[in-house]
């Protein structure tokens, strides 16, 4: 039964990537993940949830947070049943169980572990809680007020579609193929391997595609963000030629600024393409190289992204509807 079941999907890599060598990004340890979890199950617990399912992972976030408050814990706290890689699939299979099985998924990670969630997810609302110092998809949020949001989508109080926004994203394709997505930010770089994953050198950077952007943000989007700002709400993205042209300079990792070349600069309207000139590329994707392609590329800007939680709003919601009284 899906309603008052939450699910929750702690990455026990994020926080932890190469940014922490060659930028100054702070680590993001498992123990204060496990701490946000902790707070998670109480809150949950206090507003009606009868029912959290987590993923399985190599660090035991979920089994720790239930021992260190199980003396107060009155809900049931379970694992899915499943093998455990110690990687992406264990994300992506993760989220196909909680899909069924749970009314919300909150997401304890990066861009990157959100986007192998967007994959999977549906139609069932997300709450992303970020860790780390370089993403832009998930909120920095206290995870008793986004607790409290969740509560109130799961209990039925707010429905999901009062609640939560459908974000963009972007589709490339590979002579006509869907080949994978990007909820912020893509681009075609020269690396000829994916190796630490993370992109910090501009001069690999050939083309990019953003779903939003802000002189406020840190990371890839931040370079057409330095130029103009895109909202979440904006019906459109921006795509950006990188390697000659104006000189920006933009935070693309924490504690680096660096020169970048912005040539042309264009709206992509939601629905339509964008040719992707570098072929062959390996694309980063939300910040991490992830795919290679060749032949004819081509870049989608769509509203299919996954439905998350306006917390601000569903708590106002909520508020109004007394689910904080007695």
């Amino acid at each position: 039964m899906k309603r008052r079941t939450v699910g929750i999907i702690a990455n026990p890599e994020s926080g932890r990537d190469i940014r922490r060598l060659v930028a100054h990004a702070s680590v993001f340890d498992n123990m204060e993940k496990v701490s946000i979890v902790e707070r998670l199950l109480l809150i949950l617990q206090e507003l009606g949830v009868e029912r959290v399912i987590g993923m399985p992972e190599t660090f035991g976030i979920i089994p720790g947070a239930k021992r260190a408050v199980e003396d107060h814990l009155n809900i049931e706290v379970e694992l899915i049943d499943m093998k455990v890689f110690g990687d992406w699939r264990d994300t992506y299979k993760a989220t196909e169980v909680l899909r069924e099985e749970a009314s919300v998924i909150v997401v304890i990670g990066g861009d990157g572990t959100n986007r192998i969630v967007a994959k999977a997810c549906g139609e069932t609302p997300i709450m992303p809680i970020s860790t780390g110092t370089n993403n832009v998809f998930p909120y920095m949020i206290e995870a008793t007020i986004a607790g409290e949001a969740v509560a109130a989508i799961a209990t039925g109080v707010v429905k999901p579609e009062e609640g939560t926004y459908r974000t963009k994203r972007i589709e490339l394709f590979e002579d006509g193929e869907l080949r994978d997505i990007a909820l912020i930010d893509a681009a075609a770089t020269t690396h000829s391997f994916v190796g630490s994953k993370a992109v910090w050198k501009p001069e690999y950077l050939k083309e990019l595609v953003v779903t939003r952007c802000s002189p406020s943000n840190i990371g890839l989007s931040s370079i057409a963000g330095i130029l103009r700002e895109v909202t979440e709400g904006d019906d459109l993205g921006l795509y950006l030629e990188i390697g000659r042209g104006k000189q920006v300079k933009a935070p693309i990792a924490p504690g680096v600024f660096k020169r970048v070349l912005v040539g042309e600069v264009k709206e992509i309207p939601l629905g339509e393409e964008v040719e992707i000139r570098t072929s062959p590329t390996l694309f980063a994707l939300d910040g991490e190289r992830e795919v290679e392609m060749d032949g004819e590329i081509t870049a989608r800007l769509t509203r299919e992204g996954p439905r998350v939680i306006d917390y601000r709003k569903t708590l106002r919601l909520a508020a109004e509807r007394g689910f904080f009284g007695d």
